[in-house]
């Protein structure tokens, strides 16, 4: 009887060991990835992303503009924190992928917002990437002057534009897509006694932006327009969500990248 205790004895402490070992391996292995993720200055979710290569994304930054219904205090944490975690944010004592710009508080000249200061802001960086909510008045103008800076008139990385409150033809013109919610639409698709809100039934807005930014890591080029950026703005949504193309009320011309969804 004692000789099988002290064997019983001796097989829990080798299954013991066995699974201590392996934990401390798995613990290591763990910890040497996010190491060679943070050396590399790229974070876990991006170091993944085979599409997102480290050569494309040297020394780039994707731009977040947060605007009208996107600049309070809890949407400002809930956003940045969420980019954080998931590409880093870029500041003065961390680098990052991400550039964060709130309006009004980032576009302060003299006192006063001006959107059109955006064109300074980002004009000397290397972006992959710029994605605006709630864009302010003029937005567009100020991405224009970014694309006259380039011989064919556009810029080399994808631009979208959620829920802006700029003119709609200019908004149309500088960004890849356009992207509107609509409490109401006509049987054709256009927008009906429209009420554009953030308050967007069971719409997760954290979900939607890495999703945007996912698919402009993946793509590393302005989206071309036609039927795939219908599917590709479908895939941001989901599909439980009903999208169609503008339609402008008084014209009754349909838009080729801008989109209402339900």
């Amino acid at each position: 009887m004692k000789k099988n205790i002290i064997k019983v004895c001796a097989v829990s402490c080798a299954i013991a060991a066995c699974v201590s070992i392996s934990g401390c391996k798995k613990d290591k292995k763990l910890t040497a990835e996010n190491s060679i993720a943070q050396d590399e200055g790229i974070s876990p979710k991006i170091k993944k992303n085979k599409a997102a290569s480290k050569a494309f994304l040297e020394g780039k930054t994707l731009a977040v503009l947060l605007g009208y219904g996107y600049n309070t205090p809890d949407s400002i944490l809930g956003i940045s924190q969420m980019l954080n975690q998931n590409y880093g944010v870029d500041t003065e004592d961390n680098p990052g992928l991400i550039s964060i710009y709130v309006y009004p508080d980032d576009f302060k000249v003299s006192g006063k917002a001006r959107i059109s200061s955006l064109a300074n802001l980002i004009e000397d960086k290397k972006l992959c990437g710029l994605l605006i909510l709630g864009a302010p008045e003029g937005t567009h103008i100020a991405i224009s002057k970014l694309q006259d800076k380039n011989e064919d008139g556009k810029l080399p990385f994808p631009v979208f534009t959620v829920f802006p409150q700029d003119e709609v033809l200019g908004s149309e013109s500088t960004a890849d897509f356009v992207l509107d919610y609509a409490h109401k639409t006509d049987s054709a698709g256009g927008i009906e006694n429209a009420e554009i809100s953030t308050a967007i039934p069971d719409f997760d807005i954290n979900q939607f932006i890495e999703k945007s930014i996912q698919a402009m890591l993946e793509t590393e080029k302005p989206i071309p327009q036609g039927e795939n950026l219908q599917k590709l703005i479908q895939s941001l949504l989901g599909n439980k969500r009903k999208l169609t193309h503008y339609i402008d009320g008084e014209t009754g011309l349909k838009s080729i990248n801008h989109f209402v969804f339900e």
